[in-house]
């Protein structure tokens, strides 16, 4: 009997105790201009699922893809008030939260993608702590590959080049200064109003690398690339500081490792992607032209200039002169 007594009171004291709090899950909601099934949108929801996996359910992802959060410069103003807490950004989103980031899509720099990536790799702790100064994580490096520019007429010489009624990112003073600086006019509209404006006529060419130029569908209104990339297109990751030190540190390690990985798996993803996009480019039509000798030199004449209209402004001289000296270490091994 003593012994039953005790029993009943050791539950009735147990139901007295309140319970362990359970940490309540972190819900990051994602935006992307990409669209569902695309590249960029498929590994995001592969890292959303292996984050939500490793911890344990506290933290899940809520993804807009799509552009239903409106174009990038939409989306850094509802970050701004929590209505969005990270985003896959093109050069065009970063460069506004760090200028400087700019100088990885100075017009003909690079070469190839083993200079992009060598110079990524060395300025990397620089643009991380820029980032962290300005309130963002960088969770990794992505890119769109190298822009091309297509059009309803060739533009493979300087007269073809100065006819064109050029499609430039409406907010983006790196694309028109680089543009204005070939001598190409230039038609500002939001990313998701291309497409109207080739239908109108209001514009006739774009710059795009070759699987934007096919996942939007752009490349249908025009005939022909030039065969010559212009422009290095950057991207990457960014998360609020805010939101991310919520996290233990224990998920917040989860999250960068996964962001660092799945960005890696992108940036593989996305260059073999734009291969492929040039084989449905080819099958559907659109003529590849090379530019003339003439054109080839204007170009680089004019890509100095525009370098020198981004100094001050976007990149200092002295990180222009570091990413020089980069290449020219990287070409000399």
């Amino acid at each position: 009997m003593i012994w039953r007594y005790l029993v009943v009171g050791c539950v009735i004291l147990a139901s007295m105790i309140p319970p362990f709090p359970v940490r309540a899950a972190t819900e990051i909601k994602v935006a992307l201009v990409t669209p569902e099934g695309s590249t960029w949108t498929n590994i995001l929801y592969q890292m959303a699922e292996e984050v939500e996996r490793k911890t344990k359910g506290e933290v899940i992802f809520k993804i807009y893809a799509g552009g239903i959060s409106g174009d990038e410069l939409d989306v850094l103003r509802k970050m701004r008030v929590n209505r969005i807490h990270a985003a896959g950004f093109s050069g065009v989103g970063l460069g506004v939260v760090l200028p400087e980031i700019r100088i990885l899509e100075a017009p003909l720099m690079f070469q190839n993608y083993a200079e992009v990536d060598y110079v990524k790799e060395k300025l990397s702790d620089r643009f991380t702590a820029g980032f962290e100064k300005k309130g963002f994580v960088l969770l990794g490096f992505a890119e769109a590959g190298f822009v091309y520019f297509f059009s309803k007429s060739p533009m493979d010489s300087i007269d073809g080049v100065r006819a064109a009624k050029m499609w430039a990112w409406k907010g983006d003073p790196v694309a028109e200064t680089f543009l204005k600086s070939f001598d190409i006019k230039t038609y500002p509209l939001h990313l998701t109003d291309v497409n109207t404006g080739l239908e109108t006529g209001m514009i006739d060419s774009f710059y795009a690398p070759p699987l934007a130029a096919v996942a939007f569908q752009w490349y249908a209104k025009v005939n022909t690339m030039l065969d010559h990339p212009m422009v290095n297109s950057t991207g990457a990751l960014l998360m609020k500081d805010s939101i991310f030190n919520k996290l233990s540190p224990a998920d917040q390690n989860i999250l960068r490792e996964a962001g660092a990985k799945y960005c890696r798996e992108l940036i593989r993803l996305s260059r073999r992607d734009n291969e492929e996009a040039r084989v449905v480019l080819a099958e559907e039509q659109i003529g590849f032209t090379r530019p003339s000798a003439d054109l080839t030199v204007f170009f680089k004449q004019r890509a100095q200039e525009a370098y020198q209209k981004n100094i001050p402004k976007l990149y200092s001289r002295e990180l222009f002169d570091q990413v020089q000296t980069l290449i020219k270490e990287h070409r000399s091994r």
